[in-house]
């Protein structure tokens, strides 16, 4: 077990408050250095002590195995490595939608009406002794919940004492894949829908085009952007789009901007006071030859796609299923003892909870003004 041994004394260590350089200095020190003992109580000594001494734990009987198992707080801090595991490997693995979808929270279960007021009109010609024109203002309400989201995953006792800790591991690497996939795939059909697509064909060539992405059909897509109007008729300003393609239209892309970049001199960067970056959405669906894009106006500016999480629920959580698992007689290590009586499986569940709108006309499209569609079916 010196492999898992290791990994929970720098957990240990790492809750305790030393940095990674202590960390690795107490690790390769025979004994807790001075320095360190200093730092820590007498418990927390012992704690150290009793995971050091399980790398030898094939040298020891079942009951001194599951007696330094127990002082080790072993159940504890294996726990805490494959939270952290998780953790690190899902943020490492953090979508790029970030940029360009609206965060928004809910209170509870029941959904939430959300309302956009338009700008008033402009300034009108008043005469002498007459009255002011009365602005009118006119609301536009989106409604939208969250719903829960959950899986088991289980790694088996026999890998911990195995020493096995790619198994180890590979249980919250597949954890966070699994969150991670799920909600990027959730955010990516917020827009890239059948539903969103006819309702933005159906307003026209303003919001919607059939050009695979070239220089000339991002330009079109751009200056539709640009004639947008609110429902009073007031010309919406957008100082950042987005473009949002799937992966196979990466090298189309960067050959695009170069064109676009070098035109009029190597300083003359005309894209930039439009597109503010290029995201990649791997879960645009599409049918080659013809791959659709889309323009996404940042979120600062317009919420075209609205991502909303549960207050007080910023992201996945992972939970540990109680063991059922109670000795009559004998002795067991420890890791036994954290596990599923029917399968001696260690249970962990993530959980997140998150949701959007899901109107029948414009789907996960909190507002339609802020997003340009191709279809990308025309040379």
């Amino acid at each position: 077990m010196y492999q898992v041994s290791r990994l929970l004394r720098e957990v240990a260590l790492t809750k305790f408050g030393f940095d990674e350089t202590q960390r690795a200095d107490i690790l390769r020190a025979r004994q807790l250095p001075a320095w360190a003992a200093a730092k820590l109580g007498e418990e927390d000594q012992r704690r150290l002590f009793a995971l050091a001494e399980l790398e030898h734990w094939r040298n020891m009987d079942a009951a001194t195995l599951q007696e330094t198992m127990t002082v080790a707080h072993f159940t504890t801090y294996f726990t805490d490595a494959i939270d952290r595991q998780f953790y690190r490997d899902y943020q490492y693995q953090a979508g790029s939608w970030q940029n360009y979808i609206y965060p928004d929270t809910v209170p509870d279960f029941r959904d939430v009406k959300r309302f956009r007021m338009t700008e008033p009109e402009g300034l009108q010609l008043r005469g002498e002794k007459q009255s002011k024109a009365q602005a009118n203002i006119a609301p536009s309400v989106t409604s939208y919940g969250v719903e829960e989201w959950a899986r088991d995953f289980d790694v088996s006792w026999r890998a911990i004492l195995n020493d096995d800790l790619g198994k180890i591991r590979e249980t919250p690497q597949r954890m966070a894949n699994a969150a991670r996939r799920s909600l990027d795939s959730f955010v990516s059909n917020l827009f890239d829908n059948a539903t969103t697509q006819a309702a933005l064909v159906a307003l026209g060539a303003l919001y919607a085009g059939t050009g695979r992405l070239s220089t000339a059909n991002l330009a079109i897509g751009v200056n539709a952007m640009m004639q947008r109007t609110d429902a009073k008729g007031n010309r919406i300003t957008f100082n950042a789009l987005h473009l949002v393609i799937p992966p196979v239209l990466k090298v189309q892309a960067a050959q695009v901007l170069k064109d676009i970049i070098s035109y009029g001199g190597p300083n003359s960067n005309v894209m930039a006071e439009f597109i503010k970056s290029v995201q990649v959405d791997p879960y645009i669906g599409f049918a080659s030859p013809d791959v659709p894009w889309y323009l996404i106006a940042d979120k600062s500016e317009i919420p075209a796609v609205t991502l909303a999480r549960l207050t007080g629920w910023p992201g996945p959580v992972v939970s540990m299923r109680r063991s059922d698992i109670q000795l009559v007689s004998g002795a067991a290590p420890a890791a036994f003892l954290m596990g599923d009586h029917g399968t001696g499986n260690i249970v962990y569940g993530v959980h997140d909870v998150y949701g959007g709108w899901d109107d029948p006309t414009y789907a996960g499209v909190t507002d339609y003004r802020g997003i340009y569609y191709s279809s990308g079916t025309t040379a």
